[in-house]
């Protein structure tokens, strides 16, 4: 008789009380709080999330970070904290979304059916499921290109986002644990994943697997934003940015190898000529600017 696989649903979160409880609920109503180990690696919140969880759901580990360990340190705590356990399998889980029925038990599944394997949900806006927002990406030249895995589809990728991703204890012992030191928020999830693949193992969209997490653009376009172009060079001081240098140079080369550096200048150039624009011209002016641009490009790809 096969022996049931120990799985563990990480959730890292923070000061989001209500969107952790959603997400607890819709594991509950699913049967998956019964089926697996839950663990919320709370990072510092201060709104009560802590108690919330241990009063409503008292199955479900809690624990408790600092403030600064960012969505790669918790998801490092948690994968960890499993390990020990003796998980078979870790299930990376945003708490802003939200797993259909059997999802899980679909990834854990495909998961199983080969030693090497990392299985990544589709995640969709809302539940039309008609927009694609989170899953698998290939890499394309200087690029990453966005995969969507219909619902009879099962994809092979080179990467893949880590709001909802089943991986195997091997890639633990293979690669070890997430690089929270050098990608502590963005980035973490696709260098990972993309090191996971280096090494040999498989990934995954099953497209089966759907799951509800709506886009959460962490910065609006630099030429066209009203916000002051001073604020948005300051953003970049955070590792919530997707250009936080220190996280963005070693996804730039992790990813790129000699390219990376090219990659890397790039866009910061790009920023100080969307910097000297905003000086210059009037917002409407560069809204219609990037509107024509964008119709030129859209062009140009149909092409």
């Amino acid at each position: 008789m096969t022996p049931v696989p120990l799985v563990y649903i990480l959730i890292p979160v923070h000061n989001r009380q209500a969107t952790t409880r959603a997400c607890l609920a819709t594991l509950n109503h699913n049967g998956d709080l019964d089926r697996y180990r839950v663990v919320v690696i709370d990072d510092g919140s201060t709104d009560g999330t802590t108690e919330a969880i241990q009063q409503t759901y008292p199955t479900v580990v809690v624990l408790r970070g600092n403030g600064q360990l960012w969505w790669t340190g918790a998801i490092s705590m948690g994968m960890e904290y499993a390990y020990h356990q003796g998980a078979n399998y870790f299930i990376w889980l945003n708490d802003d979304t939200l797993p259909q029925a059997e999802a899980i038990t679909k990834m854990v599944s495909a998961c199983g059916t080969a030693p090497c394997q990392i299985i990544s949900a589709q995640c969709y806006a809302d539940d039309s499921f008609s927009q694609p927002t989170y899953g698998g990406r290939r890499r394309k030249y200087l690029s990453l290109e966005f995969l969507a895995a219909a619902p009879d589809q099962y994809l092979p990728c080179d990467l893949c986002s880590g709001n909802l991703v089943c991986l195997p204890r091997s890639v633990v012992d293979t690669i070890g644990y997430p690089p929270d030191d050098r990608a502590p928020h963005l980035w973490g999830d696709v260098i990972y994943t993309w090191t996971a693949r280096q090494a040999g193992f498989q990934i995954k969209v099953l497209g089966a697997a759907m799951a509800i997490s709506p886009p959460n653009p962490m910065e609006t376009g630099w030429a066209t934003s009203s916000l002051p172009i001073a604020r948005h060079w300051q953003l970049l001081r955070s590792p919530k940015s997707s250009i936080y240098p220190p996280a963005y140079w070693f996804y730039c080369r992790q990813l790129y190898g000699h390219a990376g550096p090219w990659v890397f200048v790039t866009v910061y150039l790009k920023l100080v000529g969307f910097t000297i624009l905003r000086w210059v011209m009037p917002l409407p002016w560069l809204n219609q600017l990037k509107q024509t641009l964008d119709r030129i490009a859209g062009g140009a790809r149909k092409l």
